[in-house]
């Protein structure tokens, strides 16, 4: 495997978005339900809805360094996904899919009542496009930062970088299922470069550790995520792809195929950059996310 010098996160112009306004409600067209309480839901600010979905290990707080940069012009929405902080896990450890963050980002743009950005990082940013494929309310627009829909590889002929993601979960699952606390090590260090789980401070570790069983699961339900290619040129949102520079070779791949394959999409990378680019450039993100959402108002 390529070796990366580690990152120290700690923390987890288009003028086709005028159809995206706060006026246009969504809730006058879908039948308002009961907000399920085991959801992690925080909104502040007003203006064009954000929903911002971290990856794994993280929670809603993970873009507070991205958020605060924005808050005076965007009414911002940050979540957790299923198992981390705030919301209940509803995936089996065997055979989970991608249909149960699905749903539950439907239930999240139901209750935020108009078309919202759905700004998505690593595995947060796979459940972005798993429910721009298949969810009920459709994003406004899409920021997908170091999305990682594996499938994208092997559909592409690139089974060596493909090679690499299951050479790291081989050594990973076996370790979980040996019941060491660390086998999460794998992952972080995969995305992050070598050293970057022991960079941690002691408190995120703990928290990788405690929710390893979550990540367990967004493997078992990301993996066999492939839905064929046609299913990505059918995402009529504007779509904006951002890579870090230094990221992991099957990362920055993934990047440039998922541009291309999405219709409306354009590519960003970020110098200096690596996996964790919420926590490592906020400011970076923040620029790129106005840009890419605000270009609709001027």
């Amino acid at each position: 495997m390529v070796a990366r010098a580690a990152s120290r996160p700690f923390a987890s112009l288009n003028p086709n978005l005028n159809c995206c306004r706060p006026t246009q409600k969504l809730n006058e067209v879908v039948a308002m339900r009961e907000f399920p309480a085991d959801v992690e839901y925080n909104e502040r600010g007003e203006g064009l809805a954000l929903l911002l979905l971290p990856g794994s290990f993280g929670t809603g707080s993970g873009w507070k360094a991205v958020t605060d940069r924005l808050a005076r012009s965007y009414r911002i929405v940050t979540t957790s996904l299923l198992g981390y902080g705030a919301t209940a896990e509803r995936r089996p450890l065997g055979n989970a899919t991608m249909s149960h963050q699905t749903e539950v980002i439907d239930r999240l743009l139901e209750r935020i009542g108009e078309p919202a950005h759905v700004v998505g990082h690593s595995f947060g940013a796979l459940a972005a496009l798993a429910h721009a494929i298949a969810g009920t309310i459709k994003p406004a627009s899409l920021m997908l930062v170091e999305a990682n829909p594996l499938g994208l590889l092997k559909t592409s002929g690139e089974a060596g970088l493909y090679a690499m993601f299951g050479a790291m979960t081989h050594d990973y699952f076996a370790e979980f299922e040996a019941n060491r606390p660390d086998a999460a090590r794998h992952v972080i260090d995969f995305y992050g470069g070598e050293g970057t789980f022991a960079a941690f401070p002691a408190k995120v570790r703990d928290y990788v550790i405690k929710t390893t069983p979550a990540n367990i699961r967004d493997w078992s339900s990301g993996t066999p995520f492939e839905p064929a290619p046609s299913a990505y040129h059918q995402i009529a949102a504007t779509t904006l792809v951002v890579r870090g520079g230094n990221s992991h070779p099957a990362m920055m791949r993934i990047a440039e195929i998922l541009a291309e394959a999405i219709p409306q999409a354009r590519l960003e990378t970020i110098d200096g950059g690596s996996h964790f680019l919420p926590a490592t450039h906020p400011a970076e993100l923040a620029r790129l996310l106005d840009a890419h959402v605000g270009a609709g108002d001027t």
